[in-house]
C-alpha cells in the first residue's frame, strides 16, 4: 500500500509539471485524460468545464469506460455544484443521485461515485466526476486507502491549471483587442499582416487590404459628443463584421480608422467587398441610446500586395493613398491603388487637414 501511495504521489507531481507547461485548454484536457487513467486506475469519469456563458458545463475529458459522458450538463444537475462541496454517493452513504449520473446503470447497485467541484481563486470553473469500482469491499478500500482524498488532490491540480490557462488567454486577448470595439488592435493586425505577406509571397497567392475610415468624424464628435462617436465606432465594427461574413481580418487601427486584411483575395474581389461594406454602412441607422443619429458614411482605399517583398507598412501606405483619393473625390466611395491611384501619384503624408 505504501508503495502505491508513493507511486501516486510521483504521478501527481508529474501531472502538475505537465499541466504547468500547457498553453491551451485543449492541451490541458489531453494531459488530464491521459493521466487520470494512470492516477485512478479501475475508475472511469469525466471532467466538465463551464462554458463562456456560464449556463452549462461542457464535457471535455473522459476516461475509463467512456460510455456516459454528456456533451453538456446543467449546473443544477449536480448536487456538488449546488452545495459547493464534494459529494460522495454509494453503499451506506446518505445523498441524492445527481441528475447527470442517474443513467449510469450501476448507481442503483450502490456503485460509489464522487463529484468534486473544480474551484480556483474562489471561482467554480468545472466539475470532476469519478466513478469507483463496484462492491462493498471496494467502497471500504477506497476510504481506507485514501483514494478519495487523492482524487480531490487531482481536482485541485486541475483547477489551478485551468485557472492559469484561462488567465493567460484573457491577458493575451486583452493585449490583442481594442477595448472600445472588441476588434483586433493595430499591434495584432500588423503582426497578422506580416505573416500573411510572407505566406502570400511563398505560395504565390493574392493578398489584399481595405483601409477605411468614417467621413467627417471629427465634426460628428464636435456636434454629437464623444459618447455618440464611441457608439458609432462600436456599431460600425459590428456592421462591417456582418458584411464580411467571416471573410478577412478586421481591426481598428486607431481613432476612426479601420482595416481589413483579405488573404487569398485579389484586387477585383476585394474592391467588390469594399463596395459592399461601404453600402452596408451608408444604409445602417446608427443610434445613441434612443436617439437616431445622422447617416454615417465611410471612404475606402483598396490595395493588393504584388510579388515584391513588402512590409506591412508598405501595403498599408498603398491602401492609404487610395483612401486619400476616395476622400479627395468626394468621400463615401471606394478607390483602388493601381487603378484609381497610380504608384507615387498621391502622398498620404500631405493629406489635407480638411479630410477628417
Amino acid at each position: 500500500k505504501e508503495k502505491e501511495r508513493k507511486s501516486r504521489s510521483r504521478l501527481l507531481s508529474e501531472l502538475g509539471e505537465w499541466l504547468q507547461s500547457c498553453q491551451t485548454l485543449e492541451e490541458l484536457f489531453t494531459v488530464v485524460g491521459q493521466f487520470m487513467e494512470r492516477l485512478l486506475p479501475a475508475t472511469d469519469g469525466q471532467l466538465y468545464v463551464y462554458s463562456h456563458s456560464r449556463d452549462v458545463l461542457d464535457g471535455t475529458v473522459e476516461w475509463g469506460e467512456k460510455e456516459s459522458i454528456r456533451a453538456h450538463i446543467q449546473p443544477d444537475d449536480c448536487w456538488a455544484l449546488r452545495r459547493g462541496r464534494v459529494l460522495k454517493l454509494g453503499r451506506g452513504l446518505q445523498g441524492i443521485t445527481c441528475n447527470h449520473a442517474d443513467d449510469l446503470g450501476r448507481v442503483g447497485d450502490h456503485r460509489l461515485y464522487v463529484c468534486i467541484p473544480i474551484i480556483a481563486h474562489g471561482d467554480t470553473v468545472g466539475l470532476l466526476h469519478v466513478r469507483f469500482p463496484d462492491g462493498e469491499a471496494a467502497d471500504a478500500e477506497i476510504f481506507e486507502d485514501d483514494l478519495l482524498p487523492f482524487a480531490i488532490h487531482c481536482a485541485e491540480q486541475i483547477s489551478l491549471a485551468i485557472a492559469n490557462v484561462k488567465l493567460r488567454d484573457e491577458l493575451h486577448e486583452q493585449s490583442n483587442k481594442d477595448p472600445l470595439t472588441g476588434l483586433y488592435n493595430r499591434r495584432f493586425y500588423m503582426n497578422a499582416c506580416r505573416t500573411a505577406l510572407t505566406r502570400a509571397r511563398s505560395r504565390g497567392t493574392p493578398l489584399s487590404l481595405i483601409y477605411f475610415d468614417a467621413d467627417r468624424f471629427k465634426s460628428f464628435n464636435d456636434v454629437h459628443g464623444h459618447d455618440a462617436g464611441d457608439a458609432v465606432l462600436t456599431a460600425l465594427g459590428e456592421v462591417v463584421l456582418d458584411a464580411l461574413d467571416g471573410r478577412g481580418t478586421l481591426a481598428r487601427l486607431g481613432g476612426e480608422e479601420f482595416s481589413i486584411l483579405l488573404a487569398d483575395i485579389a484586387l477585383p474581389d476585394a474592391t467588390d467587398l469594399a463596395e459592399l461594406v461601404r453600402t452596408k454602412v451608408a444604409e445602417h441607422p446608427f443610434r445613441h441610446g434612443e436617439i437616431l443619429l445622422p447617416k454615417v458614411t465611410i471612404s475606402c482605399g483598396v490595395a493588393e500586395a504584388s510579388g515584391a517583398r513588402l512590409a506591412p507598412n508598405d501595403l498599408l501606405k498603398m491602401a492609404d493613398e487610395a483612401l486619400y483619393a476616395a476622400k479627395d473625390s468626394g468621400r463615401n466611395r471606394v478607390c483602388t491603388y493601381g487603378e484609381d491611384v497610380q504608384p507615387g501619384g498621391n502622398d498620404a503624408a500631405s493629406r489635407s487637414a480638411s479630410f477628417d
